[in-house]
């Protein structure tokens, strides 16, 4: 797609604010506390008026719906650094999410930095986020830096997660390599028992080159998730709190299931990018292919309408921010409770 503190902490926050501008780091200026939602919704209204190509009412609602969520759980979201990148020049700050075109915008704000990388673009977190923590939660309440949220239903999500990194085991990945082990001694306990072959568990379970042999299916891989902390790895965690949502002043949040053109070249002009010269790849795509409501049906079909309901508690502050159903998902469960 082409749209191609006493006195001491005081000094302490100046020098950091000189040391920032002398190496031509953000803090602009002038900085807008934001005091409420409102103050979000205005610039929206202001954007709009000035042509920019998107639904005022969708926007600003999703906005005051991640806020009433926020205040409705009384919800603190701290802030992790390397969860955002930064870019100065453009005033723009975004959150990373995995399997949520996070390679796309990676690629998006290290072009922008000059940095020239063709591959590997998560290493590029270590580069392009803000220098120190101070600096994001300067950011995160900064109103002249736009903050981009990009979001997808968290089953589909979910589901991609698990195609990309356990099941697909064409090559190695760091997730079926740290948990394909736990997964399996949950559901098929007989790998693990001695037997006259001699071999070891990782020969049962892997190849040479560390590329799973044995491939837990996505129930097991559920049944397993759902045994553990809720944001233990970034490819499962939830989005309120991997963003730090209720602490940060977001300014547009981009639904990836239901984009438009016109979202994106909106969030490409606010980005201070030239529409016309920037390129983001077919957004949603992955090595398996495009993890859509169907697709993600059919991963539930060896699921019980239990499983299903456990798995939204565990994402349901998410559903509720950013208003998505539960309920389309039950009839894809075949298997009896």
């Amino acid at each position: 797609m082409k749209r191609s503190f006493n006195l001491k902490e005081e000094d302490n926050l100046i020098a950091t604010e000189r040391q920032v501008r002398t190496h031509r780091y953000l803090i602009p200026d002038r900085v807008i506390k934001k005091n409420s939602i409102e103050t979000e919704i205005d610039m929206l209204q202001m954007d709009a008026l000035k042509g920019e190509m998107i639904d005022l009412e969708k926007s600003a609602s999703l906005l005051k719906q991640m806020s009433n969520v926020c205040a409705k759980y009384n919800l603190k979201t701290p802030l992790v650094k390397r969860h955002f990148l930064y870019n100065a020049q453009h005033r723009s700050l975004y959150c990373w999410i995995r399997k949520i075109a996070s390679t796309s915008f990676t690629k998006l704000f290290s072009d922008m930095s000059n940095r020239r990388v063709s591959h590997n673009f998560y290493k590029e977190v270590d580069f392009l986020s803000p220098k120190s923590l101070r600096d994001l939660q300067y950011l995160a309440t900064n109103n002249t830096v736009f903050k981009l949220l990009i979001v997808r239903h968290p089953f589909q999500r979910l589901v991609s997660s698990y195609r990309d990194r356990i099941e697909d085991n064409s090559r190695y990945t760091a997730q079926s390599w740290l948990y394909a082990r736990q997964i399996l001694y949950l559901s098929r306990p007989e790998l693990f028992r001695l037997n006259v072959t001699g071999d070891n568990i990782l020969q049962r379970i892997f190849l040479t080159n560390r590329r799973l042999k044995v491939v837990p299916s996505f129930r097991e891989f559920l049944v397993w998730l759902l045994e553990q902390p809720p944001n233990f790895d970034d490819h499962w965690s939830q989005y309120h709190t991997h963003c730090a949502v209720c602490n940060t002043s977001y300014n547009f949040i981009l639904k990836l299931d239901e984009y438009t053109f016109g979202e994106v070249n909106y969030v490409l002009s606010k980005l201070k990018l030239d529409k016309s010269k920037v390129y983001l790849p077919k957004l949603q795509r992955t090595r398996a292919g495009i993890t859509n409501f169907d697709i993600t049906c059919k991963y539930f079909h060896n699921l019980t309408t239990d499983m299903i309901l456990r798995l939204y508690e565990r994402y349901k502050v998410d559903f509720e921010m950013y208003n998505y159903k539960v309920d389309k998902y039950l009839p894809c469960a075949k298997r009896k409770n």
